[in-house]
């Protein structure tokens, strides 16, 4: 397995949060955007949502709230993920071959036998996050958190683990 780790552009979780620090509310962006076929769901609130086997490549969740949605075996590839807000969200088996997750946040996500090849998780947080038996083929970690996560062959990162697990 190789992991690529290059120089990236610092983004960060700023713009994201701000939008998010309030209650959750409606999603006034793009209210049906799981309906349509293009999965445009750019800022879209679909905390807690079940996805479970979508076919979804390319669809678009940059900076959607997805606490705790889940995505099992779902194929996503190239899916944007980036800024998205996405603590403990389930990607299980899921496919994101090449997908654009850069500074995403998703602390204590459920990855474990995931396609993660070529995913660009550049400062994202994967904090806590279970890769066990995922593919990180050609993955990029420059910058990303993984304190605490279960590394690809079940150990546990340490908690200064940043782009690799040590």
């Amino acid at each position: 397995m190789s992991v690529r780790v290059t120089a990236g552009c610092a983004l960060s979780l700023a713009a994201a949060l701000a939008v998010w620090a309030g209650p959750a509310s409606a999603n006034t962006l793009t209210p049906n955007c799981v309906d349509a076929k293009e999965f445009n769901c750019t800022m879209a609130d679909l905390r807690g949502k079940d996805f479970n086997n979508v076919k979804a490549p390319e669809a678009n969740f940059e900076a959607a709230r997805l606490d705790g949605a889940t995505f099992r075996n779902a194929d996503l590839r190239q899916a944007n993920f980036q800024v998205a807000i996405a603590p403990q969200i389930d990607l299980s088996g899921a496919n994101l071959e090449n997908a654009p997750a850069f500074a995403t946040y998703m602390k204590d996500a459920n990855l474990a036998g995931a396609n993660l090849k070529g995913v660009n998780f550049t400062r994202a947080i994967l904090a806590g996050a279970n890769l066990k038996g995922a593919n990180l083929e050609g993955a990029i970690l420059v910058g990303t958190r993984l304190g605490g996560a279960t590394w690809t062959d079940g150990r546990v990162c340490a908690a200064e683990s940043i782009g690799e697990c040590k």
